[in-house]
């Protein structure tokens, strides 16, 4: 058997990780399908934002809110907190970067909408001040995070759901994010309008 090519093996790889985090994700798939389908059934709305890597997987789960996954259905109420760069510069300038999403989520955010927070590292500070903030105004929470448990962690409490996945680089937990995401549109618009299992 001859060896593997480089790129082969990175594509093993990828293969390998998304296996291994199969049962973290459809773990907690369910239970944050609970949740965001509980605020949307009670026209409440899904807030999400994401740093970094994570901030194109944040504007993909809007999209596929707001417009469709796999088939034309009624739009999702979805909004992007992590897309708007003049507020969020505005925010940084004078106060704190840390509460960019936080300040945010105080002026548009509801009891018993939901906040999806994305992070790759699991570490981000203005994530924690965002799910901290959720958590004052009842809004429901629900983190996707790449790697092994960090800051965010630290903060979730009950009946938060944490999607934690266990990667050990930036393209790995960005891959296991981006399936996650796309899982959790899937198991929503399955239980929202019948789509294929």
């Amino acid at each position: 058997m001859t060896d593997l090519s480089p790129i082969t093996n990175y594509l093993c790889e990828a293969i390998d990780t998304a296996a291994n985090n199969i049962e973290v994700i459809s773990n907690g798939l369910d239970m944050a399908c609970q949740a965001i389908t509980d605020s949307l059934l009670n026209d409440r709305k899904v807030i999400i934002c994401g740093n970094g890597y994570a901030a194109p997987i944040a504007a993909l789960l809007t999209t596929s809110l707001m417009h469709q996954q796999e088939f034309e259905r009624p739009s999702l109420p979805a909004i992007n907190i992590a897309i708007d760069s003049t507020t969020i510069s505005a925010i940084a300038k004078d106060g704190n970067y840390h509460n960019v999403y936080a300040k945010q989520l105080r002026a548009m955010g509801q009891q018993g909408d939901t906040l999806i927070a994305i992070s790759v590292d699991g570490n981000c500070s203005n994530i924690v001040q965002a799910i901290q903030t959720a958590h004052e105004k009842n809004i429901h929470v629900v983190t996707l995070c790449g790697m092994s448990r960090g800051k965010i962690s630290a903060v979730i409490q009950h009946p938060d759901v944490e999607l934690s996945m266990s990667c050990k680089s930036m393209s790995r937990a960005t891959e296991s994010l981006l399936l996650a995401s796309n899982a959790l549109v899937h198991h929503i618009e399955s239980q929202l309008f019948g789509a294929p299992a």
